[in-house]
């Protein structure tokens, strides 16, 4: 029995000649031309890596600041609703040139006074008004018990002998003018009468005009020396006889207020000894203040239609004030070159104190033409003034003006501006804090 064989035939092999060409191993000069190239390109990005890392600060800085040459800022929607962003028109207006000066409030003239006896004495009974109390005309203030002496009765003689002199000359001039009233009358009645004949006469072609105008002329003159008289004597009416000051009779002498007002000083307490005249409490009506700034010798042409002033406090720069002028000065001080402007103003509410210092601004004669922005959007940078301009939807430009006068809560622009434009007022703080820092200031979240 024949054994059969199942193992296949062996295959011939092939020889590494017979292989084709494109897979034959790569010789050694491929792997090292490999190698070099792999070097190269390592050696490229340690170079670049190390360079990047070598950047100086300085070059950065620079670097960023580049980013931004011309100071523009961008600001999202979003951050602008969130800080309820304003913006206001740049306008132009003719506006009055202004003069600026430094005065102080004063008390007006008759608006203060002092309370003094007209009797030597102590003071006694009860308990002083204090400083800051308000008091009427006429109120009791203290009680002096009277100390009188030879000499105080002797000088309240001399004075009840000089008050009832003026008393008599006042009387005379009042039977003068009050006969002086009666001629005058008469006079008035003589005048009419001819100056009617006249009228007649001239209508019937009797008298020429010009003796109708002569009878006219007299009649009106007659007229006008009766009101002046009729007006002299009213003035005497009003002013009632001054009584004489008698020698107290009563233990206690009364010292009132002569004014209404407020007191500001206190000079007694009780018990001190009071000479005549002797000042104790001072008055001032504070419900109308005066200002007093002295303007330069130079700018009194620009106040010729001057009528009111603005002025704040160093107490409160925000709040104006609106004073009538016065009095302007006529005399020049030959130190400083300046006069005195003085305007009241009304102090209902007691803010104005006495010896506050003014800022003052007066409105000269001529005008000019100026550009105008609420002064809220104005900040301070680096030493300047600057305003951020609105260039489009999330754009704004900074800008550095140059300031003219102040308007209230609008201030003159000179330089920097184009009318129209248009500037941050609330919200210019946080423009600026963008500015400064663009990446943290830039980002923001939608998170409530």
């Amino acid at each position: 029995m024949t054994e059969t064989n199942n193992n296949p035939q062996p295959q011939p092999s092939l020889s590494m000649k017979s292989m084709p060409s494109e897979i034959k191993t790569p010789n050694n000069k491929s792997k090292y031309i490999f190698f070099i190239v792999l070097v190269l390109v390592t050696g490229a990005i340690a170079t670049f890596i190390w360079q990047s890392q070598k950047t100086p600060v300085n070059e950065v800085v620079a670097s960023e600041e580049n980013k931004n040459p011309a100071g523009v800022v961008k600001f999202l929607m979003e951050q602008q609703w969130l800080i309820h962003m304003k913006l206001a028109k740049v306008e132009t207006k003719p506006l009055a040139r202004q003069v600026k000066a430094t005065g102080r409030v004063v008390a007006p003239s008759g608006n203060q006074a002092v309370a003094a006896p007209s009797v030597s004495g102590i003071l006694s009974e009860g308990k002083l008004p204090i400083i800051g109390q308000e008091v009427k005309q006429g109120q009791i203030l203290a009680v002096l018990r009277q100390t009188s002496t030879a000499i105080d009765t002797a000088q309240l003689a001399a004075s009840n002998a000089q008050l009832k002199l003026e008393n008599i000359k006042l009387e005379a001039e009042k039977r003068r003018l009050a006969q002086a009233i009666i001629e005058a009358q008469a006079r008035v009645d003589q005048t009419k009468a001819e100056y009617e004949r006249s009228q007649n006469l001239y209508e019937l072609k009797i008298h020429p005009l010009r003796q109708l105008q002569l009878a006219e002329a007299d009649y009106k003159a007659s007229q006008a020396i009766l009101e002046s008289a009729i007006s002299q004597k009213k003035v005497f009416d009003d002013n009632s006889p001054i009584s004489s000051q008698e020698v107290i009779a009563q233990p206690n002498h009364t010292i009132t207020a002569p004014i209404s007002g407020t007191i500001v000083a206190v000079h007694k307490t009780i018990g001190e000894q009071v000479n005549i005249g002797e000042a104790i409490f001072e008055i001032i009506d504070l419900n109308t203040v005066w200002v007093e700034a002295p303007v330069f010798e130079s700018d009194l042409p620009k106040l010729e239609k001057l009528s009111q002033a603005i002025f704040t406090t160093t107490a409160n720069p925000t709040k104006e004030h609106i004073g009538k002028i016065v009095h302007i000065g006529e005399v020049i001080d030959e130190k400083s070159r300046t006069t005195s402007v003085t305007f009241a103003i009304a102090n209902p509410d007691r803010n104005l104190k006495i010896g506050m210092q003014a800022n003052v601004r007066l409105d000269a004669s001529n005008t000019i033409d100026a550009m105008i922005i609420p002064k809220e959007a104005i900040l301070d940078h680096e030493g300047k003034k600057i305003v951020y301009v609105l260039l489009s939807g999330e754009e704004f430009q900074r800008r550095e003006v140059t300031l003219g006068d102040e308007y209230g809560d609008k201030i003159a622009i000179l330089s920097g501006l184009q009318a129209g434009e248009r500037v941050v007022t609330q919200g210019a703080y946080q423009l600026k804090l963008q500015e400064l820092r663009p990446a943290d200031a830039g980002a923001h979240t939608h998170e409530t």
